[in-house]
């Protein structure tokens, strides 16, 4: 199927090549036959003489009033021709270039006041000097009227179906009447609009395009220039090479200008000043009230705000890592007081227990040293009975004497004291037997200190207290005790101060 497509295609095309190619040669040929000779010229204000310097023609007169004045006609080309003379009213396009309404459109103003030949005929490289005349009709308003003075030359084109197409080209100068009277010059700006165009670059300012409708609601001719603000940017209109052109009454101009050096400040406001110059005519040129509107933009610093969102960015993140840190710190901080009052705790139960343990061999010692100053003190004497008594216990003082500090009676005797017939010792009051007063004597007055009795068989008391064997045995077993729990008690704090991991 697609075989059989592609061919007719192809068939399809080639037939509508040749057509129009059919269709094309006979009207490049017609063309080619009825086109006339090369024409080129020029038309420029002149005076009766010849050309002179001016740009365009312009005359202020009265209502009523006439004028002359004359344009020039140059041929550029190779060989004479002759060139249709018109006069119409005049206008500026939008771009401020100046035009003549169409020869198929009637004018109704400064066009209708002109009067000037139909055509001329110019030799090749020559001139033609035009005369015509303005002539002001009553009533006709103050201000000031445009027209346009032309030479034009028409050419014709004939297709193979006997149809020719006229084609008319015109070259002209300007002409400007002004009616004297009451002038009002006036300005008005309207359809305002700004147009913010930012930079990535947050160290350079943007640009704000402002655009706005320029109308001259005067009867004068004006001039106009200004300076346009946005935020802190300014720009002056119009620009070198970019020129506004004349306002003619009633016109409207589109004017755009670019402000340069805005910075984003959200919104940008700024003024719109237009300082209108009305054209001088005859040396006269009246005032004109300059115009102002407000100029705002928004203009959102998004650069700036990327940054201040990130330098934003950067503090939250350098304050939340410290407040972290700090968190953290006092965490640590928390933990270590913690750890270290488990520490204290331990180390205080440690070194409890370690004092108890360092206090006991003091203790021990103590209680060993009380009870060998106990067992060892001097105790009352308890007279051991003998074998052949009867049981009854008798309590005898021994009383230490000094023999140089007493004088001895013939018998050798004690005689401290007054000593009875008998001689026996009366250190105290001796009973009738003259035995010693003070304590208890035996029947037959024999003395407790270690004395032998009066037949010198007297008997040895035996000794009292505890044994020194025993004393030392358990204070070596105490001393062995105090050693044990001491050094189990070391043992036990060295552990609790271990460092720990």
């Amino acid at each position: 199927m697609l075989r059989t497509v592609k061919p007719l295609r192809r068939l399809a095309l080639a037939a509508a090549l040749a057509l129009a190619g059919i269709l094309v040669a006979p009207v490049a040929a017609a063309a080619d036959e009825s086109d006339p000779a090369d024409v080129r010229w020029s038309v420029t204000p002149a005076d009766e003489s010849g050309r002179d310097d001016r740009l365009s023609i312009q005359h202020a007169l009265e209502a009523g009033e006439s004028a002359t004045d004359h344009i020039a006609v140059r041929n550029l080309g190779d060989e004479e021709a002759t060139f249709r003379l018109s006069a119409a009213d005049g206008f500026t396009t939008r771009s401020g270039r100046f035009d003549m309404v169409a020869s198929d459109k009637e004018s109704v103003d400064a066009g209708t006041w002109i009067d000037i030949a139909d055509d001329v005929t110019v030799g090749a490289g020559e001139s033609a000097i035009v005369p015509f005349s303005i002539t002001v009709p009553d009533g006709a308003e103050p201000g000031d009227h445009p027209a346009g003075v032309a030479a034009s030359v028409i050419t014709s084109q004939a297709s193979g179906d006997g149809t020719s197409l006229g084609v008319e080209s015109r070259v002209g100068v300007k002409v400007i009447t002004r009616v004297e009277g009451d002038l009002a010059p006036q300005i008005e700006i309207e359809n305002v609009s700004a147009e913010y165009n930012g930079t990535w670059n947050p160290l350079r300012p943007g640009t704000v395009t402002a655009t706005f409708d320029l109308t001259n609601a005067g009867n004068t001719r004006l001039i106009v220039d200004g300076l346009a603000t946005a935020g802190t940017g300014e720009a002056a209109f119009p620009a070198d090479g970019e020129p506004i052109g004349d306002l003619l009454p009633g016109d409207t101009r589109e004017v755009s200008i670019t402000i340069d050096g805005t910075w984003p400040t959200f919104y940008a406001p700024g003024d719109l000043v237009v300082t209108p110059t009305a054209a001088a005519l005859d040396g006269a040129a009246p005032d004109v009230d300059e115009a102002s509107a407000s100029l705002g933009v928004w203009a959102v610093p998004w650069p700036q705000l990327v940054v201040l969102l990130a330098l934003a960015l950067i503090i939250i993140a350098a304050t939340w890592n410290r407040r972290r840190g700090k968190r953290r710190l006092d965490a640590m901080l928390q933990q270590a007081r913690e750890e270290g009052k488990r520490q204290a705790s331990t180390g205080r139960g440690t070194a409890s227990r370690v004092s108890i343990a360092r206090a006991l061999p003091a203790v021990a010692f103590t209680l060993l040293v009380a009870a060998a100053s106990v067992t060892l003190a001097p105790d009352i004497a308890m007279a051991a009975s003998d074998s052949g008594s009867d049981g009854v216990g008798v309590h005898v003082d021994i009383v230490e004497r000094d023999d140089a500090g007493a004088d001895a009676d013939a018998d050798g005797s004690d005689a401290s004291g007054d000593a009875d017939a008998d001689g026996s010792d009366a250190s105290g009051d001796a009973d009738a037997h003259g035995a010693d007063a003070s304590g208890d004597a035996d029947a037959t007055g024999a003395a407790a200190n270690d004395d032998a009795d009066s037949d010198g068989s007297g008997s040895e008391l035996p000794a009292t207290g505890t044994d020194p064997s025993l004393m030392i045995a358990l204070g070596a077993a105490g001393a062995v005790a105090c050693g044990a729990v001491l050094v189990l008690a070391r043992r036990r704090a060295g552990r609790g101060e271990a460092p720990r991991r």
